[in-house]
């Protein structure tokens, strides 16, 4: 038999203020574990296992980590089948990536499998087809960061073109996920239909100003970029106590704190060469345990996506 091959594909988050469906954000941790191995003919899924592992599809069909690697098989004309264990480390619904990390960490494992025959860029579109499927629109802002690593943005997704940004190495993440779920097919039903002109100044204005700052190292004006008046305010509905949770990170040294990508999921950024982010953690998840409401967080750093182990 063929040997598993075995990818992380970590957590990632995105929109990160004004970037809806541009921007995105790799962890360090945590992250999914996809095997594979090549037989013969067809796509097989073997085991799923973690959290949230009941809820997910076994037939390869409806599966975004199997949807994902079929599409690089077909493109880069593999003559061969697959076997595919999943071990989620990413709960489904949590606004961390975790449907990115599957389509990314299947799309991650067939361009290994094929010996890296397609460009990477064309690797994170077969793994954005897959989220198009299991969410209703094809979007790249996860699965992007997730095989690339670092903050990336898409500039475009007709033509298709992802950059690639190198994060400061002194902004620190913390994740902070409560016991609520929230599907992203669900939180993008709430979104409004139309922006206002100012509104729209407003994002131009902070996203821009946010990739100058990743791009200097700027960690104050990273803080000061990270703002969204239309999509966040929109959801916050969806997530119970999301604004006492944002102020506490803020009160405890946070540069930020944010719905991270659909939610419920709360992201803060941090200086670590001047703030404890287990300090900040903790404030955020006492908001949410006062609140009846379990929480669980990482204290993390930017990543570097999907790696074979």
């Amino acid at each position: 038999m063929s040997e598993w091959v075995r990818i992380a594909a970590p957590a990632t988050t995105s929109n990160i203020g004004a970037g809806f469906d541009v921007f995105g954000l790799a962890f360090h941790e945590p992250h999914d574990i996809i095997e594979g191995r090549k037989i013969d003919s067809g796509i097989v899924i073997s085991s799923i296992e973690g959290p949230g592992a009941e809820l997910i599809p076994t037939d390869p069909d409806k599966n975004s980590v199997t949807i994902a690697l079929k599409e690089v098989l077909k493109r880069a004309g593999a003559d061969f089948g697959v076997e595919v264990r999943i071990i989620k480390g990413i709960r489904p619904g949590s606004g961390m990536g975790s449907s990115g990390a599957s389509s990314a960490g299947g799309a991650y494992l067939g361009h290994i499998l094929t010996g890296e025959k397609l460009p990477i860029n064309e690797v994170v579109m077969c793994a954005a087809v897959a989220e198009g499927y299991t969410s209703g629109t094809m979007h790249a802002d996860n699965v992007a960061p997730c095989i690339l690593g670092g903050f990336t943005i898409i500039r475009s997704y007709e033509p298709f073109e992802v950059l690639r940004i190198e994060p400061p190495k002194n902004l620190g993440l913390v994740v902070a996920l409560p016991d609520v779920v929230v599907m992203t097919a669900d939180s993008r039903a709430v979104l409004p239909e139309t922006v206002r002109i100012k509104d729209l100044v407003y994002h131009v204005g902070h996203a821009s100003s946010l990739v100058y700052a990743m791009m200097s190292g700027d960690l104050s004006l990273i803080g000061r970029s990270v703002g969204d008046v239309v999509f966040e305010p929109a959801r916050s509905k969806l997530i119970p106590h999301l604004k006492e949770a944002e102020n506490a990170a803020m009160n405890h040294g946070a540069l930020v704190s944010f719905l991270g990508g659909s939610g419920p999921c709360v992201m803060s950024f941090y200086d670590k060469d001047t703030h404890n982010g287990e300090i900040i953690a903790e404030s955020v998840k006492k908001v949410f345990n006062e609140n009846g409401l379990k929480c669980d967080v990482w204290v993390t750093e930017c990543g570097t996506g999907c790696r074979r182990l």
